[in-house]
């Protein structure tokens, strides 16, 4: 996928100043797969180039080239230039920095819009396809097996390992290519897939007792309780990828996961869907975003009921809006 422009790219090309690379909070594969491709490439450019993050790299996604050398922010630094991946908007980093230019890098439909240097094509498969156009264009001889691995990372994860609706031709060419470049695909799956903890196995085992049915089999939900961490001796990112365990009942259209966050005073609400319902509705009218088939959101509320109530009624909302309801 070639473009004509991309203004980003003499952006970055003529830039002095210092720029920090953000990744939303509680990242995935896309969002650091993406930072860290783009980092390590301009750090070879000779760029003052730091990738920050709220919260510390999960378990997951520890084998992602150089992924120890994200900071925690805040740093109280200040930055000439402030690149968000993978992210509606700056509040998506849950923390604040101190930048003079904000430029948001991204494959979702709608959020924040900083000028015209920011980088965002909904068509895109994963955020880690659009860094990965970036620095072809600018000097493809500089990528190595590090910043392939990287940007494999984001592609595979966010396309479900080429399983998911935004895999097409073009996600396969740039998987051929990034393979090509060094890239492992067994090494990236087995690193992101094939080490569970024995209590993350038991945190599973305790969500699925949650699960629950709505509105005939068209919707299921899964609740992961703060209690549920405490009891099995996990933690907020061992709830990774569990709501597809509702998506994956024969029927459903929607499915979520409630996970409780009382340090915020939220219930984090991630939500897919198969083939009709868009998802990315419900969570924008809950406060969030997302795509139409994976989307998330927070909701506030005084109590799990209410939080509840709040969500299925806006599922059902989109499900009428839909005529998928019968």
């Amino acid at each position: 996928m070639r473009r004509e422009s991309i203004p980003l790219l003499d952006f970055l090309k003529e830039t002095k100043g210092s720029i920090l690379i953000l990744t939303h909070e509680n990242p995935d594969g896309d969002a650091l797969g993406s930072a860290m491709g783009l980092y390590l490439f301009l750090k070879k450019q000779g760029k003052d180039v730091t990738v920050g993050c709220k919260d510390r790299v999960p378990h997951f996604l520890d084998f992602i080239p150089h992924s120890e050398e994200v900071i925690s922010i805040p740093d109280g630094r200040f930055y000439d230039i402030g690149i968000i991946v993978d992210s509606a908007g700056f509040y998506r980093a849950g923390a604040e920095v101190k930048v003079a230019k904000r430029i948001r890098i991204d494959h979702h439909v709608g959020g924040e819009f900083y000028g015209r240097h920011d980088f965002i094509d909904p068509k895109a498969p994963a955020t880690a396809s659009l860094v990965y156009e970036l620095i072809s264009a600018w000097d493809e001889s500089l990528i190595d097996a590090e910043i392939a691995t990287c940007i494999y990372a984001g592609l595979a994860t966010d396309t479900g390992f080429f399983r998911y609706s935004n895999t097409n031709e073009y996600t396969f060419e740039l998987a051929k290519k990034l393979v090509s470049f060094g890239a492992d695909p067994n090494y990236v799956y087995r690193m992101f897939a094939e080490r569970e903890s024995v209590n993350k196995m038991k945190l599973i085992a305790k969500v699925l007792e949650t699960l629950t049915l709505y509105e005939d089999g068209l919707v299921a939900g899964i609740t992961i309780f703060d209690r549920f961490f405490k009891e099995t001796g996990t933690d907020y990112t061992d709830s990774e990828g569990l709501v597809n365990y509702p998506r994956s009942i024969e029927g459903v259209e929607v499915a979520f996961a409630m996970i409780e966050k009382p340090e915020e005073g939220v219930w984090k609400v991630s939500l897919r869907s198969k083939l009709n319902a868009d998802v990315s509705k419900i969570a924008e009218r809950l406060g969030g975003g997302g795509h139409k088939y994976a989307s998330g959101c927070k909701i506030k509320a005084n109590s799990y009921e209410e939080a509840l109530d709040k969500l299925l009624s806006e599922i059902r909302k989109q499900l009428e809006l839909q005529k998928i309801l019968h």
